[in-house]
């Protein structure tokens, strides 16, 4: 028995004993552990901050950053325009038409100049003519019945009634024969103005109808255009302003000015009118030939200008543009700049800042590639 409990003391100390080896190389294994990820750490500090110094003064180095192009903010005149379609109108242009009857001769043809009052197309007026002789000869009684009615009535013979009976048959008589010759001379085609013809629409033989023009007369020494520009513009649309005129057909331009606003609103398309005073010079010009109108309604002088896609749009629709600051030769940090948009024509928009100051012109935006952009990202510039 006594040598049972001697054997199971000897083993437990011998346990025991071989228990506290073990203990103290797993502490020492720990402390190894701990002291080499403090070393590990400090190393990665290290690293990192050498990285960081090479990447940004080693130049064989290059970083995986976004790439962007830039465009430079511009100082100096930016010009808005209204641009409408217009049609050249000649201020002497006539369609002629005839009272009735057949057409018995024409006298002139497509492209003879002609004067004021002459005669184009004679139209059968026979019956017009005979009707004025009878009604001459009746005037000429009712003159002569007058005149002795007036010689009696001066020496105070017959009655009053008689004299203005036959002034009021006289004055008649000479009416109707005026009516008759102006009918005679409308029955006639004649030229209202100087110009060239320019269409004959009848032939000998044809039957003349009120409802028909026979005839055309152009005079292209006045022409102007004529266009409609939306109510929208009323109060920047002045008359005087320069105007920049394309003929889409004939790739013809000139630059002129506004020569008449309109004071009158369509209904039916709530326009008004403008028109255009056209330069005599210009020979191409054809009444009802159609025109692009680019009408200036806004001029500054000292505004910030870039291309509309470089302004952007927050949620809360507040614009900005990000400004490049340039770190090294092809890199730089993007910096966001809060614009407001004063005017915007053909891809090119007018900002201000809404800090003074904060841009002069000169300064570089990014252009492609802003959405893939935040504040103070670092940025490859393709074309900087």
């Amino acid at each position: 028995m006594k040598q049972t409990i001697l054997v199971l003391t000897t083993m437990a100390l011998f346990a025991a004993c071989g228990g506290g080896a073990d203990t103290s190389a797993l502490g020492k294994k720990r402390a190894e552990r701990d002291s080499l990820k403090t070393v590990y750490a400090e190393l990665g500090v290290k690293i990192k901050d050498i990285e960081t110094w090479l990447a940004e003064n080693d130049s064989t180095v290059r970083r995986n950053l976004s790439t962007v192009t830039s465009t430079a903010v511009v100082a100096g005149t930016f010009a808005h325009y209204v641009d409408v379609h217009g049609m050249v109108k000649a201020d002497r242009s006539a369609a002629l038409f005839a009272q009735g009857g057949r057409v018995r001769s024409i006298l002139v043809k497509p492209g003879d100049q002609v004067r004021a009052g002459q005669l184009l197309i004679s139209i059968d007026n026979d019956l017009v003519e005979k009707q004025i002789a009878q009604a001459s000869t009746a005037a000429e009684l009712a003159r002569t019945t007058f005149e002795k009615q007036d010689a009696l009535w001066k020496q105070k013979i017959g009655s009053e009634m008689q004299f203005l009976q036959a002034k009021a048959q006289m004055e008649q008589a000479q009416a109707g024969l005026a009516a008759l010759h102006e009918q005679q001379r409308l029955t006639n085609i004649t030229s209202p103005f100087e110009g060239m013809v320019d269409d004959i629409m009848v032939r000998v033989g044809d039957m003349a109808s009120p409802m028909q023009p026979v005839a055309r007369v152009v005079n292209l020494s006045a022409v102007q255009l004529e266009a409609d520009v939306p109510e929208g513009y009323l109060r920047s649309v002045k008359a005087g302003a320069p105007v920049k005129v394309r003929f889409p057909s004939l790739n013809e331009t000139f630059d002129g000015e506004l020569d008449h606003v309109g004071q009158f609103i369509d209904p039916a398309n709530r326009t008004f009118k403008v028109t255009v005073r056209v330069p005599k010079a210009e020979a191409y010009m054809r009444p009802n030939l159609l025109s692009d109108i680019s009408i200036q309604n806004g001029n500054n002088d000292s505004a910030l200008v870039v291309p509309s896609r470089t302004v952007l749009q927050d949620v809360a629709g507040n614009n900005y543009v990000y400004v490049l600051d340039v770190t090294r030769d092809d890199e730089a940090v993007a910096r966001k700049i809060m614009v407001q948009r004063l005017s915007e024509y053909k891809g090119r928009i007018s900002v201000a800042p809404v800090k003074a100051g904060e841009l002069k012109g000169g300064e570089r935006v990014v252009d492609e590639g802003a959405k893939n952009v935040t504040e103070g990202t670092t940025v490859r510039v393709a074309n900087n």
